[in-house]
Protein backbone atom coordinates (compact mmCIF):
# COMPACT_ATOMS: atom_id res chain seq x y z
CA UNK A 1 0.00 0.00 0.00
CA UNK A 2 3.12 2.48 0.63
CA UNK A 3 3.43 3.06 -3.18
CA UNK A 4 0.45 5.18 -3.60
CA UNK A 5 1.33 8.74 -3.87
CA UNK A 6 0.57 10.97 -0.02
CA UNK A 7 -0.63 13.89 -0.73
CA UNK A 8 -2.74 16.16 1.59
CA UNK A 9 -6.42 16.64 1.12
CA UNK A 10 -6.23 20.31 -0.70
CA UNK A 11 -4.46 18.51 -3.76
CA UNK A 12 -6.78 15.93 -3.61
CA UNK A 13 -9.77 18.10 -4.46
CA UNK A 14 -7.11 19.81 -6.91
CA UNK A 15 -7.08 16.68 -8.64
CA UNK A 16 -10.96 16.76 -8.70
CA UNK A 17 -11.64 19.92 -9.40
CA UNK A 18 -9.10 19.60 -12.63
CA UNK A 19 -11.84 16.61 -13.58
CA UNK A 20 -14.56 19.13 -14.21
CA UNK A 21 -17.94 18.87 -12.78
CA UNK A 22 -19.65 15.94 -14.05
CA UNK A 23 -16.89 13.80 -13.83
CA UNK A 24 -18.28 11.24 -12.33
CA UNK A 25 -15.18 10.30 -10.74
CA UNK A 26 -14.40 7.88 -8.03
CA UNK A 27 -10.92 8.84 -6.37
CA UNK A 28 -9.66 6.25 -3.20
CA UNK A 29 -8.15 7.82 -0.54
CA UNK A 30 -6.08 5.40 2.62
CA UNK A 31 -7.09 6.40 5.88
CA UNK A 32 -3.95 7.55 7.91
CA UNK A 33 -2.42 6.10 10.84
CA UNK A 34 -3.34 8.67 13.06
CA UNK A 35 -5.61 11.87 13.79
CA UNK A 36 -7.95 10.33 11.08
CA UNK A 37 -11.19 12.53 12.66
CA UNK A 38 -9.26 15.42 11.67
CA UNK A 39 -8.01 14.54 8.60
CA UNK A 40 -11.40 13.49 7.49
CA UNK A 41 -12.93 17.03 8.49
CA UNK A 42 -10.12 18.59 6.72
CA UNK A 43 -10.82 16.62 3.65
CA UNK A 44 -14.06 17.30 3.62
CA UNK A 45 -13.16 21.16 4.31
CA UNK A 46 -11.32 21.23 1.58
CA UNK A 47 -13.37 19.56 -1.33
CA UNK A 48 -16.09 21.69 -0.17
CA UNK A 49 -14.26 25.22 -0.26
CA UNK A 50 -12.25 24.08 -3.55
CA UNK A 51 -15.26 22.29 -5.36
CA UNK A 52 -17.56 24.78 -3.98
CA UNK A 53 -20.30 21.69 -3.59
CA UNK A 54 -21.81 20.05 -0.72
CA UNK A 55 -19.95 17.44 0.83
CA UNK A 56 -21.64 14.72 2.73
CA UNK A 57 -20.11 11.61 4.88
CA UNK A 58 -21.42 8.38 4.44
CA UNK A 59 -20.77 4.95 5.53
CA UNK A 60 -20.53 1.80 3.67
CA UNK A 61 -20.49 -0.78 6.61
CA UNK A 62 -23.55 0.53 8.03
CA UNK A 63 -27.22 0.52 6.61
CA UNK A 64 -28.84 -1.98 3.81
CA UNK A 65 -27.48 -1.49 0.49
CA UNK A 66 -30.95 0.44 -0.72
CA UNK A 67 -30.38 3.02 2.18
CA UNK A 68 -26.63 3.79 0.34
CA UNK A 69 -28.18 3.47 -3.12
CA UNK A 70 -30.77 6.33 -2.49
CA UNK A 71 -28.55 8.47 -0.08
CA UNK A 72 -26.21 8.71 -3.02
CA UNK A 73 -28.48 9.86 -5.48
CA UNK A 74 -30.34 12.74 -2.78
CA UNK A 75 -28.98 14.60 -4.60
CA UNK A 76 -26.36 12.93 -7.16
CA UNK A 77 -24.31 15.59 -7.83
CA UNK A 78 -22.35 16.80 -4.53
CA UNK A 79 -19.43 15.47 -3.76
CA UNK A 80 -19.81 12.17 -1.20
CA UNK A 81 -16.77 10.21 1.13
CA UNK A 82 -17.87 7.02 1.48
CA UNK A 83 -16.22 5.76 4.79
CA UNK A 84 -14.90 2.30 5.09
CA UNK A 85 -12.80 2.29 8.60
CA UNK A 86 -12.66 -2.00 8.19
CA UNK A 87 -12.44 -4.69 5.21
CA UNK A 88 -16.44 -5.68 4.47
CA UNK A 89 -15.37 -8.96 3.58
CA UNK A 90 -15.66 -11.22 0.34
CA UNK A 91 -19.47 -11.44 0.62
CA UNK A 92 -20.80 -7.62 0.74
CA UNK A 93 -17.34 -6.83 -1.27
CA UNK A 94 -18.92 -8.75 -4.08
CA UNK A 95 -22.68 -7.62 -3.46
CA UNK A 96 -21.47 -4.22 -3.33
CA UNK A 97 -19.39 -5.07 -6.99
CA UNK A 98 -22.73 -6.63 -8.59
CA UNK A 99 -24.94 -3.16 -7.51
CA UNK A 100 -22.07 -1.14 -9.06
CA UNK A 101 -24.76 0.64 -11.69
CA UNK A 102 -27.11 1.74 -9.07
CA UNK A 103 -23.67 3.25 -7.29
CA UNK A 104 -23.06 5.79 -10.61
CA UNK A 105 -23.91 9.27 -9.84
CA UNK A 106 -22.77 12.49 -11.61
CA UNK A 107 -20.97 13.92 -8.35
CA UNK A 108 -17.42 12.14 -7.60
CA UNK A 109 -17.35 9.57 -4.76
CA UNK A 110 -14.29 9.60 -2.55
CA UNK A 111 -13.37 6.57 -0.22
CA UNK A 112 -12.24 7.02 2.94
CA UNK A 113 -10.69 3.25 3.07
CA UNK A 114 -8.75 1.63 5.73
CA UNK A 115 -5.56 -0.65 4.15
CA UNK A 116 -7.17 -3.78 5.03
CA UNK A 117 -10.45 -2.80 3.16
CA UNK A 118 -8.92 -1.48 0.06
CA UNK A 119 -7.02 -4.74 -0.16
CA UNK A 120 -10.50 -6.42 0.21
CA UNK A 121 -12.21 -4.18 -2.01
CA UNK A 122 -9.50 -4.93 -4.35
CA UNK A 123 -9.92 -8.79 -3.96
CA UNK A 124 -13.43 -9.01 -3.88
CA UNK A 125 -14.73 -5.81 -6.25
CA UNK A 126 -13.15 -5.71 -8.95
CA UNK A 127 -15.52 -3.35 -11.11
CA UNK A 128 -15.52 -0.58 -8.25
CA UNK A 129 -11.76 -0.90 -8.33
CA UNK A 130 -12.24 -0.18 -11.74
CA UNK A 131 -14.07 3.19 -11.16
CA UNK A 132 -11.25 4.02 -9.08
CA UNK A 133 -8.81 3.02 -11.29
CA UNK A 134 -5.15 5.33 -10.35
CA UNK A 135 -6.94 7.71 -8.40
CA UNK A 136 -5.94 6.05 -5.22
CA UNK A 137 -3.61 8.12 -2.63
CA UNK A 138 -2.58 7.77 0.32
CA UNK A 139 -3.80 10.81 2.93
CA UNK A 140 -0.98 13.09 3.87
CA UNK A 141 -0.38 15.99 6.55
CA UNK A 142 -1.82 19.03 5.14
CA UNK A 143 1.16 21.80 3.61
CA UNK A 144 2.60 18.33 2.87
CA UNK A 145 6.04 18.94 0.29
CA UNK A 146 5.34 17.74 -3.06
CA UNK A 147 8.01 14.96 -4.44
CA UNK A 148 9.57 15.71 -7.63
CA UNK A 149 7.80 13.07 -8.63
CA UNK A 150 4.34 14.35 -7.31
CA UNK A 151 5.15 17.28 -8.72
CA UNK A 152 6.13 16.43 -12.63
CA UNK A 153 2.92 14.03 -12.30
CA UNK A 154 0.83 17.42 -11.72
CA UNK A 155 2.66 19.47 -14.28
CA UNK A 156 1.86 16.22 -16.88
CA UNK A 157 -1.90 16.65 -15.56
CA UNK A 158 -2.27 20.16 -16.11
CA UNK A 159 -0.88 20.24 -19.79
CA UNK A 160 -3.01 17.27 -20.64
CA UNK A 161 -5.49 19.04 -19.48
CA UNK A 162 -5.27 22.74 -20.76
CA UNK A 163 -2.74 21.64 -23.71
CA UNK A 164 -0.23 24.02 -22.83
CA UNK A 165 3.59 23.36 -22.38
CA UNK A 166 5.29 24.76 -19.70
CA UNK A 167 7.28 26.96 -22.07
CA UNK A 168 4.14 28.42 -23.35
CA UNK A 169 2.40 29.01 -19.57
CA UNK A 170 5.76 30.93 -18.84
CA UNK A 171 5.53 33.11 -22.09
CA UNK A 172 2.33 33.78 -21.46
CA UNK A 173 2.74 34.83 -17.63
CA UNK A 174 5.58 36.95 -18.92
CA UNK A 175 3.26 38.56 -21.32
CA UNK A 176 0.31 38.77 -19.30
CA UNK A 177 -1.95 36.50 -21.53
CA UNK A 178 -2.50 34.03 -18.64
CA UNK A 179 -5.42 34.53 -17.11
CA UNK A 180 -5.55 34.50 -13.16
CA UNK A 181 -7.32 31.01 -12.90
CA UNK A 182 -6.30 28.79 -9.53
CA UNK A 183 -5.06 26.51 -12.00
CA UNK A 184 -2.19 28.59 -13.65
CA UNK A 185 -1.51 30.17 -10.28
CA UNK A 186 -0.30 26.18 -9.09
CA UNK A 187 1.19 25.77 -12.44
CA UNK A 188 3.95 28.62 -12.32
CA UNK A 189 4.08 27.61 -8.52
CA UNK A 190 5.19 24.21 -9.45
CA UNK A 191 7.84 25.77 -12.24
CA UNK A 192 9.07 27.68 -9.58
CA UNK A 193 8.28 30.60 -11.25
CA UNK A 194 6.33 32.23 -8.80
CA UNK A 195 7.29 35.57 -9.11
CA UNK A 196 4.74 35.55 -12.26
CA UNK A 197 1.76 35.17 -10.39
Amino acid sequence: MSDFPILPSVEIACRLEIRGEDSSSWVGVLIPPTDVQNALDGLRADLSSLLQRETRVLSLENGTFEELRAALHRPSNDIVILVVPIDLGAEKWSSVDLMRSALERTGPVILWVSANAFAGLSQFAPNIRSFIGPSIFAAGPEGGIMTDQQRNARLEELIGHYGYGNEEIVRKAESKELPPEPHFVEWLVLLGRGDLV
